[in-house]
Parts: C-alpha cells; structure tokens; sequence
C-alpha cells in the first residue's frame, strides 16, 4: 500500500483496487471498479469521480480521482479499512484506470 504525499488521510495503491470491464444491455462497455482504503479514523466516505482528461489524452486509460470526505460526526481514531466504488461508461480501448490523485492504475480484468 502506498500513502500520497500530499496529507490524504486515506491510503491506497493498486494492489487494493479492481477493475473489471462487462457489456452493458446496450452493447456499451462500462468498467467497475472497487477499492479499499485504509483511513485514519472511521467516517470518511470515499468516492471516484471521473479526472479532467489531460491536454493529450491516453486512449488506453481512464482517469479518475479518489475524493475523501470525513464526516462531522465522532469518530473512532483507528485505523478503517473503507471501501470505495464507482462504474463508468468506457471506450473499447481502455486498458486501465488511472487514479490520477494517488498516482498509480489498476489494469482492466474484462468480467
């Protein structure tokens, strides 16, 4: 697992990630993909969200961005493993989820 340099209070890398692309019942093709992070403390909800493409895209690649957002409430300081979903409609050329925000991809299993 590997933790982001920029103060996130979730750890994530790769190797906690899936990606498994399937036909939707109108032939278009979609990727899901789930995750689990180890947060500081409980009460964050974890969301991805597809990432602005950059000025030259990468055909084979979809990016997106892990958000974290703790709730108000109390929470329990120990370290929770919280999980993450989210699904996406992709191009037949997509090979891999880039999460951009973390800097790391989950290479796409077809389902």
């Amino acid at each position: 697992m590997s933790e982001s340099s920029n103060g996130d209070a979730c750890k994530a890398g790769a190797e906690d990630f899936t990606a498994t692309a399937y036909r939707d019942s109108k032939g278009g093709r979609r990727v899901a993909v789930k995750g689990t992070c180890s947060c500081q403390t409980s009460g964050y909800k974890l969301t991805l969200e597809l990432a602005v493409p950059p000025t030259v895209p990468t055909p084979d690649e979809l990016p997106v961005n892990l958000i974290e957002a703790k709730s108000n409430g109390l929470a329990t300081e120990v370290i929770t493993d919280t999980e993450v979903e989210g699904d996406f409609e992709i191009w037949d050329e997509v090979e891999r989820v880039l999460i951009r925000n973390r800097g790391f991809s989950v290479p796409i299993k077809e389902g």
